[in-house]
């Protein structure tokens, strides 16, 4: 369970605490591997359009995301009917309709990482099935290692296709290790893009990171997160691999595994940057539509929320008493306290890693804030509740969605004026 030590820089604000198609060509082909790994029919999950060029207005492009599935497992050598190692692998399979090319190139990094995990679980394999026979010869009992590889696509338009990839490993001991990497391509020409790749005057824009990092890291939102009482090395560990970062439409995002910049206790949190404060970024690469910002929670934000031309403050983020006993919601906006607003909600599972400022509907004055209740153990149990700040300054509740929120969804009110998640053209993945 997550800790929160976090802090809102608002009025008389005080510190607070608190807590597919298989693949089978590059599958092993050894004895101890299942021969007919269970097989998931391929499933698309995003279709967009787009203009695919200035000067031809009238051709639009597409962009499909399947999603595709394996569970190979391994079993035991000496006995055919134990598994020893069981795999679950999901990715994405991009189609970019009239460009083949970036579509193979961007397939075949995606298929390199999948690559790469089977690799790296042939030596689990081999260590559990040197578990499962010291396990028959000592006559104790013999526990399945397990391995997972999914994906969360965090923005898919025609200038950014970023992914973010997940990996876990149960191999005994107390927990599994779980960790999470991103890889960017440019939609257009499916190059992976680096750092370095975003921006023409790129020491200035490293420079920008870095200082938008360390301002970061400094907050107490973040010091229960941290190492305590060491300093951590931001520049070496976000900026300087290859794979910590990922953009969505809130800005760029840097990924803190655990172990990374804190213990395992910590888990996976991010530092987020967003695009109007990305000095340097090349155009191509920025978001121009509705508004969306992602923030860490125990963190502040200044925004027209209600309209009225006048920016402001909110902060929302997550008690607990020292125990972690007593567990609840804080939302503060212009220094008025909001948090009984949660009471009728009933929210039993706080622990989220962003809170979200999004515009659900361009056409009106209102900036929406969106707030998780994450139950890890019951993902199915997740959700996402909406809220809107009027011009009277009250707070007003809008409704749920099923499910965590992430930068590449869209909401919008259906007909009823009741919440949906809908893709990019405005169509409602409800049944």
């Amino acid at each position: 369970m997550k800790k929160y030590f976090i802090l809102c820089f608002l009025t008389l604000i005080f510190l607070l605490s608190g807590c597919s198609s298989k693949d089978t060509t590059a599958l092993p082909d050894n004895a101890n591997v299942s021969t007919e790994p269970e097989s998931v029919p391929g499933k698309t999950i995003q279709s967009s359009e787009y203009t695919a060029s200035p000067n031809d207005q009238n051709q639009k492009q597409e962009i499909t995301v399947t999603e595709q599935s394996e569970s190979p497992s391994y079993y035991a050598k000496s006995d055919n009917t134990v598994v020893t190692l069981e795999i679950t692998a999901v990715y994405p399979v991009i189609t970019i309709s009239h460009n083949i090319t970036a579509s193979d190139k961007i397939n075949a990094a995606i298929k390199a990482e999948l690559e790469t995990f089977r690799e790296f679980e042939k030596d689990h394999a081999a260590e559990a099935e040197k578990l499962y026979q010291n396990s028959l010869d000592s006559q104790s009992e013999f526990c399945p290692y397990t391995a997972g590889f999914s994906y969360t696509l965090k923005r898919c338009d025609e200038n950014i296709i970023s992914v973010v990839f997940h990996q876990t490993d149960y191999t005994g001991g107390a927990h599994a290790n779980s960790w999470s990497y991103g890889i960017t391509f440019d939609s257009a020409t499916g190059e992976r893009l680096y750092l370095e790749s975003l921006s023409l005057d790129y020491p200035k824009f490293y420079k920008t990171l870095l200082n938008e990092l360390t301002a970061q890291a400094g907050l107490p939102a973040y010091q229960d997160y941290l190492y305590d009482g060491q300093d951590v090395d931001l520049e070496h560990t976000l900026l300087q691999d290859s794979s910590s970062w990922y953009l969505d439409r809130s800005g760029i995002s840097f990924i803190s595994n655990p172990y990374a910049l804190g213990p395992y206790a910590s888990g996976n949190f991010e530092f987020n940057i967003p695009y109007a404060n990305l000095h340097g970024l090349k155009e191509t690469y920025s978001y121009k539509e509705s508004y969306i910002r992602k923030l860490f929670p125990g963190t502040s934000a200044q925004h027209d929320l209600n309209g009225d031309g006048t920016a402001d403050d909110i902060c929302y983020a997550i008690l607990a008493d020292a125990a972690y006993a007593d567990v609840r919601p804080f939302l503060t906006i212009n220094g008025t306290n909001f948090s009984s607003e949660f009471d009728k909600l009933y929210l039993s599972y706080l622990y989220t890693g962003a809170y979200h400022l999004i515009d659900i509907d361009p056409e009106d004055n209102y900036v929406e804030i969106a707030i998780s209740s994450e139950n890890i153990d019951q993902p199915e149990k997740s959700s996402t509740h909406f809220f809107r700040y009027d011009a009277s300054n009250k707070l007003t509740y809008l409704g749920n969605i099923s499910g965590i929120f992430h930068d590449n969804m869209n909401v919008t009110f259906n007909s009823n004026g009741n919440l949906v998640l809908v893709d990019k053209e405005g169509v409602s993945f409800e049944k």
